[in-house]
């Protein structure tokens, strides 16, 4: 049974008037509530009014005190405790929170009725089809806890003590004070309220972490908001926010990502930075007349298959007229002849001028291939950095429509793989990654593996492998690098490696990178793509980035708590060794009495 149809059968039968009349009320109550959530207001007397000023409202002319709902005290409760929330924010931009939120205003609303009318909260007692009546959940309550009241009177029997003098003096709390002047309807409405208050609370502070680090949640929510969901409790929100808050205005990791992926920018024309030629250059789009791909305009050049009409004409006079024959010809000389402008777009190396644009065609570079390193070494803080790097890499590849796709590897054949999409099931993937613990090997054999067999799929073919690790690798099998080196020869693959770590303590092995990151650029010069986390400026000089990267507060005080966690078993043993003596000489001593 719908629980509006519910509290207008509960008012009815609570004031003793009409289930339609009560029924038509709580739908009005109902509509004022739904239209101010959908403007982030709540329906105090300021909204109501406004809303019975508007012409087009379906209350206009209404007067506030016929639009109130519910009824006193429990409206003023209610409003006061969901502006304390900030739940109205959540409502105006989710409409699957605001339908969960209306949806809990209805059952607090009917559980209220049903109090102040002295019903049982657990419902109407069910009867079997032999008859027996069973027992409602608020009956079986109230006999569970006189069941353990008993028990505890019997096991406190003679052990009963005076109470101290200090708690029978104690002063009197002023809550319960304000409490007690309470009449019973405000008593129940606070009861109330203050629970549903409670089942949301944890929601709401999840939906502002979740809503800060992705856009477009309504995908998420997919048309409904579960409060009593196990997503919207998890620890890992808490974990993505922290890590957001830290890394997401590092101008080094936007750039790195943003130079991620493959693709020359054929697109649709749309203002965007310049590009100009540079042989050291990533593939780029510019402007050449090798590609005559569509007419332009007009120009001044030598070109004589691009004539207009009026200079060929020059050129037939000059058959007859020296004058026209020397004047077209100065023209070709200085290339001023007028000319159809015949241009197009072709791929070369290029660089990027940000601070000039132009309309251009142009493309978002292409997805991204995430490989992390989740191996024993990677404990501490290298673990956090590393999970926030690949969060906020996700993170912008899905601002920029891109994809992404993570690898987190660790021993053999030990990967797991992330995808951020909108919908649950990688949201879910996302935050077992966050919560995990890194722990195991660091095998780089699988994850290429998976990362060359993605470039088969042509939603994946312009992917470029971010790799993030302590640089703690083991040489990937032969064949794993000849594929690898296939893939950079025919397919322009790249791969970038991101060291996180102490700078003076090296872990990275140089070759190892070195083969795993190098490319030969078009003009024959070697590339080597490796990035250090600890030397990027932005780093540098924020003190929250300043990483005790080899745990040695840590390890002093495990070293400390090792120290005397020995010193204790050492005098323990001499103990043991000198009562195993003392023993040994009264045996003796007991041997020469007998």
């Amino acid at each position: 049974m719908p629980w509006l149809l519910r509290l207008a059968h509960t008012r009815a039968r609570v004031t003793g008037t009409d289930s339609q009349a009560a029924l038509r009320s709580s739908a009005e109550g109902l509509r004022t509530w739904k239209m101010a959530l959908e403007r982030g207001l709540l329906p105090d007397d300021d909204t109501l009014q406004q809303l019975g000023r508007e012409l087009r409202s379906p209350f206009a002319g209404r007067l506030v005190e016929e639009l109130q709902w519910p009824s006193e005290p429990l409206r003023s409760v209610l409003i006061r405790s969901i502006s304390q929330l900030g739940a109205a924010h959540f409502a105006k931009k989710y409409p699957a929170v605001l339908a969960a939120l209306l949806k809990s205003i209805l059952e607090l609303t009917c559980d209220y009725h049903r109090t102040l009318a002295g019903e049982p909260k657990g419902g109407q007692p069910e009867v079997s089809e032999t008859g027996d009546v069973f027992m409602t959940v608020a009956e079986l309550i109230k006999q569970e806890e006189r069941r353990r009241a008993v028990r505890a009177n019997r096991l406190g029997q003679g052990q009963a003590t005076a109470a101290p003098a200090e708690e029978q003096e104690s002063e009197p709390d002023p809550q319960e004070a304000i409490r007690a002047a309470w009449s019973p309807e405000r008593r129940v409405a606070e009861d109330l309220v203050a629970a549903m208050i409670q089942a949301w609370q944890a929601p709401i502070l999840t939906l502002s972490r979740a809503g800060r680090a992705f856009e477009g949640l309504e995908g998420l929510l997919g048309g409904f908001f579960d409060l009593t969901g196990n997503l919207w409790r998890r620890k890992g929100w808490e974990r993505m926010d922290e890590m957001r808050a830290r890394l997401e205005d590092l101008r080094e990791l936007r750039d790195l990502v943003r130079s991620l992926g493959r693709g020359g920018g054929w697109g649709p024309l749309r203002r965007a930075p310049i590009q100009y030629l540079d042989m050291k250059g990533r593939p780029g789009l510019l402007r050449t007349v090798l590609e005559a791909q569509e007419t332009r305009g007009l120009t001044r050049s030598d070109d004589i298959s691009r004539l207009l009409p009026s200079e060929s004409a020059t050129l037939a006079r000059g058959r007859k007229q020296r004058a026209a024959k020397l004047l077209f010809y100065s023209k070709v000389v200085e290339k001023s002849l007028q000319t159809y402008e015949r241009d197009g777009w072709s791929e070369f190396p290029t660089q990027i001028v940000p601070e000039r644009r132009e309309v251009r065609p142009t493309a978002d570079r292409g997805p991204i291939l995430l490989c992390v390193d989740t191996s024993g070494s990677m404990r501490g803080a290298r673990e956090t950095v590393a999970k926030a790097l690949a969060l906020e890499c996700m993170r912008a590849a899905k601002a920029q429509e891109r994809g992404c796709y993570a690898f987190c590897f660790s021993g053999p054949q030990e990967v797991r793989e992330v995808q951020l999409n909108q919908d649950l099931d990688s949201i879910n993937n996302l935050l077992d990654f966050l919560e995990s613990r890194f722990n195991g090997g660091s095998d780089f054999n699988e994850p290429i593996r998976r990362c060359l067999a993605r470039l088969s799929d042509a939603k994946w073919a312009n992917s470029d492998i971010l790799l993030v690790s302590d640089g703690e690798l083991r040489q990937p099998g032969q064949e794993v690098m000849r594929k690898l080196a296939g893939a950079k020869d025919k397919l322009s693959l790249r791969v970038h490696s991101l060291i996180v770590g102490s700078p003076e303590k090296k872990r990275a092995d140089p070759a190892v990178l070195r083969a795993l990151c190098s490319h030969v650029l078009p003009s024959g010069k070697l590339e080597v793509l490796v990035s250090e986390f600890s030397s990027w400026a932005s780093v540098g000089q924020d003190q929250a980035m300043q990483f005790d990267w080899d745990d040695a507060i840590g390890n002093a005080s495990r070293r400390a708590a090792g120290l005397k966690l020995e010193a204790y078993r050492q005098a323990e043993i001499k103990r043991k060794r000198k009562e195993a003596a003392i023993a040994k000489r009264e045996a003796k001593a007991a041997a020469k009495l007998a």
